[in-house]
C-alpha cells in the first residue's frame, strides 16, 4: 500500500498523486511551502553562484532547510533525481534518522550530527568552519551504508552554505539473520 506523503515544512497531506512505493521518495514539499521558501533566495542568484563551484554544496535557511543547491550536488549526492527545495537538510541528504517518526532534528542521533551543529554554529557565530567530518546513515537497496563527508560552511546573509569538500560512502555488512 502507498505510503501519505506530507508536507515537510507544514505537514499537510498531500494529494493522492504524490503517494509513492519507494521509500526513497517519501519527502516531499508542498507548493505554497516552496514557492515560500524560493522567495526566501531572492531569485536565481545563490543556484547560479552555487553552479559556478566545483564541489556539491546547498543553502539552508535558520531552520536548516535547503533552499538552493548546485548541480553537483544532484550528480555527486542524489544520482541525479530531482529534489525540491524546501527538504530539511537530514531529508535531503537522504538520512536514515530523518525518515524515523521523530523526523530530521529531533531525532536522538540528530544531537550529534555534525552537519546540523555546524551549520547552527556558523548562523550563531558568524565565522565559517572548514573540513568539519560529518557522517550520513543512510540506504542503498536494502543495505545500510554510511556516507563520510568533510563539510565547509560560510555565512551568507540569514543563510549558511554548507560545501562538501569529499564524500565517501562506506556499505555496511549486512544485518546478521538469527
Amino acid at each position: 500500500m502507498p505510503k501519505k506523503i506530507i508536507c515537510s515544512k507544514c505537514g499537510a497531506v498531500l494529494p493522492p498523486f504524490a503517494t509513492t512505493e519507494n521509500p526513497k521518495r517519501i519527502y516531499k514539499i508542498c507548493a505554497e511551502c516552496e514557492a515560500d521558501l524560493t522567495r526566501q533566495i531572492k531569485g536565481p542568484a545563490v543556484e547560479k553562484y552555487l553552479d559556478t563551484l566545483g564541489t556539491p554544496a546547498l543553502v539552508v535557511n535558520r531552520d536548516l532547510r535547503v533552499i538552493a543547491f548546485n548541480q553537483n550536488c544532484l550528480r555527486d549526492l542524489c544520482g541525479n533525481e530531482p529534489k525540491p527545495t524546501g527538504l530539511l537538510a537530514g531529508e535531503f541528504l537522504e538520512c536514515h534518522n530523518a525518515s524515523l517518526p521523530e523526523r530530521c532534528g529531533a531525532t536522538p542521533a540528530c544531537l550529534d550530527c555534525a552537519i546540523r551543529r555546524t551549520a547552527i554554529d556558523t548562523l550563531r557565530t558568524k565565522e565559517s568552519q572548514k573540513y568539519v567530518p560529518a557522517l550520513i546513515p543512510g540506504k542503498d537497496g536494502n543495505r545500510m551504508v554510511r556516507r563520510e563527508f568533510l563539510i565547509s560552511t560560510d555565512k551568507l546573509g540569514d543563510m549558511v552554505q554548507i560545501t562538501i569538500e569529499k564524500l565517501v560512502t562506506v556499505l555496511l555488512p549486512p544485518a546478521s539473520e538469527n
